[in-house]
């Protein structure tokens, strides 16, 4: 990917995160201000909540006792419950981030440099994950 790619992919997240981070500070949850103790317990309880709410998009197309939960076309027919919990995911995902301090240039890059390396593992077997 060449610098402007990177560089769009940056301003993209930028953009998330500052609405993000606005949202938070709007409402009290600006958990980044909070005391180191404090800081940690709310990350880790983001990291929970964007796990329950990843469980909840799977169980869109994972209820084996709901009639049309674990049919073929359940992918495509319940695409926009399954689109609003991952969006979720990504709001509690986003939230972690930030109480870390992070933001979305730190995510753009650790991103693009840990693709680099899932494309070296796809690439090469001796690497693992092919």
């Amino acid at each position: 990917m060449d610098d402007e790619g990177q560089k769009r992919i940056a301003e993209g997240l930028e953009v998330l995160f500052a609405r993000q981070r606005d949202f938070q500070e709007r409402h009290g949850f600006d958990f980044w201000k909070l005391p180191p103790e404090k800081r940690r317990d709310m990350f880790v309880r983001q990291l929970f909540a964007a796990m329950s709410e990843l469980g909840e998009a799977g169980d869109e197309v994972n209820k084996w006792w709901k009639k049309g939960s674990k049919e073929p076309e359940a992918l495509t027919e319940k695409k926009d419950a399954i689109l609003e919990e991952m969006v979720d995911v990504l709001h509690f995902y986003m939230g972690a981030l930030l109480t870390l301090g992070c933001d979305g240039k730190d995510v753009a890059e650790a991103y693009l440099k840990k693709l680099e390396i899932n494309h070296k593992r796809q690439e090469d077997k001796g690497l693992g994950y092919v």
